[in-house]
C-alpha cells in the first residue's frame, strides 16, 4: 500500500482534528495523530513504529468482538460507520470513545480505515447520567400512584400515566388518550368547571388543589383534585399543560359526613354535651341550650353534675358509673334542672370514647325534656284504665276494681250490689241523630250516673250503650233497690242534645254477692240476665236476678243463634193484611208483615224475634229482603189482574237513614216493572221525630221519586206539630192503642177525632189501625177515618189467601151491617201487636 498518498491526504482532510488515525482491517495502526498520546497514554511510535502496542489491545475486552465485526461489516459494504466503544488507557483508566470513519483502497486494492476517535467518556457519562434520569423519572411516570398528564389548551391529553387511565377506568394510558379527546365534554360533570381550570392556570401559571366532579368511563362519578402548570420551550412558547390528578372520593365522603355530623349536632332535637376523660363539658349544642337555658360560657370546663336537680336517687348515678365502666354506654332517666330553677325529667343516653390506649378520651351524652312523655304515658295508662268517651273506669280497670271490692266483701262478710244498666231507645237516637249525638248522650248518662252514687260506688262502662255500677258494703238489696230507683229517676230526665229534647230510660238487672255468685264472671252475666228480664218487661225499670230469668236469657240466646241462619235458610215469609177503604167498601191495599217459619218452633210471631234482630243488628238485612219479597209479591198479583193494590211497607230506623234507599228502592221497582205510586213506605212517628229535620229531607227524595209515606203509630211518639206539617207525608196511622177503647174511654175517642180532623185540616188521609168491632167501626166512620184495618176485617194472611180474600172483596153498600170476611169471630182473633 502507498503509505505516504495516504498519510498526505488524512493530513490534508483532518487538519486540526485530534485523535487521528489509521489502520488496517486487523487495527494494525498506519498512523494516528499526537493527540493519541493524550487519549490512550501510548506515543504514537508506540503503536506506529515500534508496535509495542496495537489498538486492539487497547480496546476494551468485552467490546472487541461486537467492535470487529462492525468494521468488517463496514469494510465489506464500503459504508462509513460510527461506533462507540471503552478503551483502557497506559495507566488503566477506563474512557468511552467514538470511532468515525470509511474503509478506503489505494492504487493496489488495499483496505484501509480511514478516522477519527473522539473522547467522549464525559458526554457518555452525561448522556448515562440523563438516562438513569429519565429511567428513574419513566418508572416514576408509569408507576406513580397520582395520575400525571400532559394536555393541550384546547383538552386532548398529550400523555397519561397508566394511574390516571385506572383512575378514570381506563385499561391502558393509550385507551384514555385515545377515548379522552375533548377533556371538556366528556370528563367534567359541570360544564363550567374546564373554563374556570383554564382560567386559573392561564391566569397565574398554574392551579392548586383544583377540586372537581368528573365521569369515569362507565359514568359513575368521582371526585378529583388537580394540581398543574403551564410548560413553555426554550424561546417562551406553550408547549402544554402538566399536571397530576388524585382521587378525593373518598376524602369528600368523610368530609361530607363530617360536615353531617357537625350538622347532626348543630341541629340536633336533642341536646348534646361532650365531656373530656376527666368529665369537663368541652362542647354543647344549640338544643341543650334551648332544654336546659345555660350557654357554653356558662358551663364549659364544669362537671355536669351542676346541672342535677338533686332528686335523682345515688343508686340511679351508681349504677350508670357501673354500666358505663362494663358497657362503655348507659342508658336511663335522671331529673334536672333549668337555669331558670325549673327542675324536669330527662332521658339520657351516654357513651364513652376511647383513645388507642384505651384510656376514656371523652363522654358523649344526649338527652331530651321527657316531662311530655311522661304525661303521655300517664295519660295511655288513664286510657288503659278508662273509657275514652266517658271517662268512666272501662271493661278491664272494672274487672280489677271488682277483684278488690269482693274481697273487701269476703274479708268483711259483707253483700255487694252489682248492676247492669241499658239505655232504651239509645240505638234509635244514635242512628237517627247520629253518633256525634249519641256520644252526647252517653257523656251526660255518665255524669248522671256519677253523680248518684256514693263516692266508694264503682261506676264504669262496658261498651255501647251498656253501664255497670257496683255498690260493696250495703246492708240489704232495699239499699240496691233505692239507688236503682234513683238512678232511674235521673236518667229518665230530658236530655238537651244538638238544641233538641232527647229522653232515654234505663233498664237495670240488679245481682248480689255473695247470695247471687262469689265469681265476677257470673255476676256480671247474671245481672246482664236480669237486665233482659227488665227489658221484657217494659222497660224503664230495675229486676233482681233468678233463676227463671237465667233460663229466660238462655231461650233469647238459643233465638238469637237460629235467627242469624234463618235469612240464609229462608225460614221468613210475609203476611198480608187487608186495608179497607171506608168510602167505597173496597179492600184497596195490603200491610206487608214479617213471619218466621222456624224449623222446629213453627211461626214464630214478631214480637219474639224483631226486638232481637234490633239489638243483634239483624234488622237491617231482614228489612232488605221484607222490601224484595213484597215487591216481589206485589208484581206477582199485578200480572194476575190485581192491578189497584197498594203495598204497605214498614221501614226501620236503619232503613229510613240509609243513603241508599231511593236507589234500593228504584231498582227493586224496575226489576219487578211496578210503580212508584203502588209502595206506601211506613215510618214510626218516634222515628221521623227523632232527628226531624233529616226526617223531612229523607222524605222528600222518596216522595218526589213517587212513592208514598205514611206516619206509623201516630200519637204515640209526642210529634211536634211544626215539624209534622213539613213531613211530606200522605196518610197518619191511628195506633190501635187508641182505637181498642174508643167505646168506653172518650179520651181515646177524642184523641181520634182529634188526630182525624188534624189529617183533615193537612190534607192527609187516615187509616185506624186494630179495628175489631163494628162499634169502633161505626165511631171511625162517624169522624170520617177514611180506612181501617184490623182482625174487624181480616187477619194478616198468607200470600194466597190474601188473593183470594181481595178477589172475593164486594163492596159493602152498608157499612153500619157488617159482613165479616174472616171465618174466625173477633173475640177469638188475638190482635196483631208486632210489625216488621
Amino acid at each position: 500500500m502507498n503509505h505516504s498518498r495516504v498519510l498526505d491526504t488524512l493530513v490534508k482532510n483532518l487538519e486540526g482534528m485530534a485523535y487521528r488515525c489509521l489502520h488496517d482491517r486487523h487495527w494494525t495502526m498506519i498512523f494516528v495523530s499526537q493527540g493519541c498520546q493524550e487519549l490512550c497514554g501510548y506515543a504514537p511510535a508506540d503503536m506506529v513504529e515500534n508496535n509495542t502496542v496495537s489498538w486492539e489491545e487497547i480496546t476494551h475486552p468485552e467490546d472487541r468482538p461486537r467492535i470487529r465485526q462492525q468494521i468488517e461489516a463496514a469494510v465489506r459494504s464500503g459504508q462509513r460507520f460510527a461506533v462507540q466503544y471503552r478503551i483502557v488507557t497506559q495507566t488503566g483508566q477506563v474512557k468511552w470513545v467514538a470511532e468515525r470513519g470509511i474503509a478506503i483502497h489505494d492504487e493496489q486494492g488495499e483496505v484501509a480505515i480511514e478516522g477519527f476517535i473522539e473522547d467522549i467518556t464525559a458526554r457518555r457519562a452525561t448522556l448515562e447520567a440523563l438516562g438513569e434520569a429519565e429511567l428513574r423519572y419513566r418508572h416514576i411516570f408509569e408507576h406513580a400512584s397520582e395520575g400525571i398528564f400532559q394536555s393541550t389548551r384546547d383538552g386532548r391529553y398529550l400523555a397519561a400515566n397508566p394511574a390516571l387511565a385506572r383512575l378514570y377506568g381506563y385499561e391502558s394510558a393509550a385507551e384514555l388518550i385515545a377515548d379522552l379527546g375533548d377533556i371538556e365534554r366528556r370528563l367534567y360533570v359541570l360544564p363550567n368547571r374546564r373554563r374556570d381550570f383554564l382560567h386559573q392556570i392561564e391566569t397565574h401559571g398554574a392551579v392548586l388543589n383544583f377540586e372537581s366532579e368528573v365521569y369515569r368511563r362507565d359514568g359513575s362519578r368521582i371526585w378529583i383534585s388537580e394540581n398543574a402548570h403551564t410548560v413553555h420551550d426554550p424561546k417562551g412558547e406553550f408547549t402544554c399543560y402538566e399536571g397530576t390528578v388524585q382521587d378525593i372520593s373518598e376524602r369528600k365522603k368523610t368530609e361530607a359526613h363530617l360536615r353531617l355530623l357537625a350538622m347532626v349536632f348543630s341541629n340536633s332535637n336533642e341536646a348534646i354535651i361532650v365531656t373530656d376523660g376527666d368529665n369537663r363539658i368541652v362542647a354543647t349544642n344549640p338544643a341543650f341550650s334551648v332544654l336546659t337555658g345555660y350557654q357554653p360560657e356558662d358551663v364549659m370546663g364544669k362537671n355536669p353534675r351542676v346541672l342535677s336537680a338533686g332528686t335523682t336517687p345515688p343508686e340511679v348515678f351508681k349504677e350508670m358509673w357501673t354500666s358505663l365502666q362494663q358497657d362503655g354506654a348507659w342508658q336511663g332517666e335522671l331529673w334536672d334542672r333549668r337555669k331558670s330553677g325549673e327542675a324536669y325529667p330527662k332521658w339520657l343516653s351516654i357513651s364513652l370514647v376511647r383513645d388507642e390506649a384505651g384510656q376514656v378520651r371523652n363522654h358523649i351524652g344526649s338527652f331530651i325534656d321527657i316531662s311530655e312523655l311522661k304525661a303521655t304515658q300517664e295519660r295511655i295508662r288513664h286510657l288503659a284504665h278508662h273509657d275514652t268517651l266517658s271517662d268512666l273506669p272501662n271493661r278491664y280497670s272494672l274487672q280489677k276494681k271488682l277483684e278488690q271490692a269482693v274481697a273487701i266483701c269476703k274479708r268483711n262478710h259483707m253483700q255487694m250490689a252489682l248492676m247492669l244498666i241499658d239505655l232504651d231507645r239509645f240505638k234509635t237516637i244514635n242512628d237517627t241523630l247520629g253518633h256525634q249525638a249519641g256520644d252526647e248522650l252517653l257523656i251526660q248518662v255518665a255524669q248522671r250516673l256519677n253523680g248518684a252514687v256514693r263516692e266508694s260506688d264503682i261506676v264504669a262502662r262496658l261498651g255501647g250503650d251498656e253501664f255497670v255500677v257496683a255498690l260493696p258494703g250495703i246492708s240489704s238489696p232495699a239499699d240496691a233497690a233505692h239507688l236503682a230507683d234513683k238512678i232511674g229517676r235521673e236518667i229518665s230526665l230530658p236530655y238537651q242534645i244538638n238544641g233538641q229534647e232527647q229522653r232515654t230510660t234505663p233498664s237495670i238487672g240488679i245481682c248480689l254477692y255473695p247470695g247471687d255468685s262469689t265469681e265476677i264472671g257470673d255476676l256480671l252475666k247474671n245481672a246482664d240476665v236480669a237486665m233482659y228480664h227488665a227489658k221484657a218487661k217494659g222497660r224503664g225499670n230495675f229486676q233482681f236476678f233468678t233463676e227463671d230469668m237465667n233460663v229466660a236469657t238462655t231461650e233469647r240466646m238459643s233465638i238469637e243463634a237460629d235467627l242469624r241462619l234463618a235469612l240464609a235458610h229462608g225460614e221468613f215469609l210475609l203476611h198480608y193484611q187487608p186495608q179497607l177503604d171506608l168510602r167505597s167498601g173496597t179492600i184497596v191495599g195490603v200491610e206487608a208483615l214479617i213471619r218466621w217459619q222456624h224449623p222446629t218452633r213453627g211461626l214464630v210471631p214478631p214480637g219474639d224475634f224483631i226486638p232481637i234482630a234490633e239489638e243483634s243488628g239483624m234488622i237491617a238485612a231482614i228489612g232488605d229482603w221484607v222490601l224484595e219479597e213484597a215487591c216481589r209479591q206485589l208484581s206477582i198479583w199485578q200480572q194476575k189482574g190485581i192491578s189497584h193494590l197498594r203495598m204497605s211497607i214498614n221501614l226501620s230506623s236503619g232503613q229510613f237513614l240509609d243513603k241508599t234507599l231511593p236507589i234500593r228502592i228504584h231498582e227493586l221497582l224496575a226489576s219487578n216493572n211496578l210503580s212508584a205510586h203502588l209502595l206506601d213506605l211506613e215510618v214510626t212517628e218516634s222515628m221521623s221525630m227523632a232527628s226531624p229535620d233529616e226526617s223531612i229531607s229523607v222524605m222528600k227524595t222518596l216522595r218526589s221519586s213517587g212513592l208514598t209515606l205514611s206516619i206509623d203509630d201516630f200519637g204515640t211518639g209526642y210529634s211536634s206539630l211544626a215539624y209534622l206539617k213539613l213531613l211530606p207525608i200522605n196518610t197518619l196511622k191511628i195506633d190501635r192503642s187508641f182505637v181498642k177503647d174508643i167505646e168506653s174511654d172518650p179520651n181515646d175517642a177524642d184523641i181520634c177525632d182529634v188526630t182525624v180532623l188534624l189529617a183533615h185540616k193537612l190534607g192527609l188521609e187516615v187509616v185506624a189501625e186494630g179495628v175489631e168491632t163494628e162499634a169502633q167501626l161505626k165511631f171511625l166512620l162517624s169522624i170520617g177515618c177514611e180506612k181501617i184495618q184490623g182482625y174487624l176485617i181480616s187477619k194478616p194472611l198468607a200470600a194466597e189467601q190474601a188473593e183470594q180474600f181481595i178477589r172475593n172483596n164486594r163492596p159493602m153498600a152498608d157499612l153500619g151491617t157488617i159482613d165479616l170476611w174472616s171465618s174466625a169471630e173477633p173475640s177469638e182473633l188475638v190482635p196483631d201487636h208486632a210489625k216488621a
